[in-house]
């Protein structure tokens, strides 16, 4: 058997606790008349940051193994710019995406999945209004850490540090290896209803570390997606768009087509050039 499968049969076995976590989170059927002000918010984001501490656990797996080395101080402060840049923009060019994902009928033989995908979905908006519907400005940084910094470094080192590179160990091939992952990173997450908009995002996230060497872009891209959908969701809350300015917590901005068209083309030139930028970076922190 090929060394990295095994490497890969090894992060499986570190990845239980995980893996069984998502599990009974796509089983557990949560009561959306459930009155969550019973609970108090700042335990339950505590709580959640607490259980995505898991998904380091497959580092005990490779921490000798210095094919997985993440490079997490070859950075430079340039290229976090440009990385929130081109992150601010794939947010603005996912939107028809997440718009249409929204909306997908599956077949009627999958009417069973479908029935289950609709209540999941609902059952886990209905608690992230709660966990973002922040009280007061404190509850709000609680958030940022919570629902943006720790998952865009522990979701970032588990499938893009170590799952997207034991791919590519197995199939020498970076392209596959950044869309194995991804798809693995949105299927995980147990939200169909925004499946394409998070794979693609992961093959972003996936493309920053393959360019770079370094999983920090990747984790900066990540946290800043976060960020950005709850800031957003803090300001819409507070007014600050206008009192009359609704956004529903998963839903993304409505932009004019125009606008998405322009942000598209901003995209592609930025992510050339982000892509240059990072790869000419690599390659002379090597040489």
């Amino acid at each position: 058997m090929n060394k990295h499968v095994k490497e890969l049969l090894y992060i499986s076995l570190w990845s239980l606790p995980v893996i069984l976590m998502f599990l009974s989170s796509a089983v557990t059927e949560v009561d959306t008349e459930i009155p969550f002000e019973i609970f108090d918010r700042k335990i339950m984001l505590i709580s959640n940051s607490l259980a995505l501490i898991l998904l380091g656990l497959p580092y005990f797996a490779i921490w000798k193994n210095t094919n997985y080395n993440m490079n997490f101080k070859k950075v430079s402060l340039s290229s976090i710019f440009f990385v929130f840049i081109l992150t601010f923009l794939f947010v603005l060019v996912d939107s028809p995406i997440v718009i249409w994902n929204k909306s997908v009928i599956f077949p009627d033989f999958l009417s069973s999945f479908e029935s289950w995908a609709k209540l999941k979905e609902s059952q886990l908006e209905e608690l992230t209004i709660y966990l973002v519907s922040f009280d007061n400005f404190n509850e709000y940084l609680i958030g940022i850490i919570a629902i943006a910094i720790i998952p865009g470094f522990f979701e970032e080192f588990l499938f893009r540090g170590i799952i997207q590179k034991n791919f590519y160990l197995i199939s020498r091939n970076h392209h596959l290896a950044i869309w194995l992952s991804a798809f693995i990173f949105s299927t995980i997450h147990m939200q169909f209803y925004g499946f394409f908009p998070r794979l693609l995002m992961g093959v972003l996230f996936g493309y920053l570390f393959y360019w770079s060497g370094s999983i920090f872009y990747a984790v900066i891209a990540h946290a800043f997606n976060n960020f950005f959908a709850v800031t957003m969701w803090y300001a819409a809350q507070q007014g600050y768009f206008g009192k009359e300015y609704e956004l529903g917590v998963n839903d993304p901005p409505d932009l004019p087509v125009v606008v998405i068209i322009l942000s598209l083309i901003l995209f592609l030139i930025t992510i050339y050039f982000v892509r240059q930028k990072l790869l000419n970076e690599r390659a002379d922190k090597m040489g």
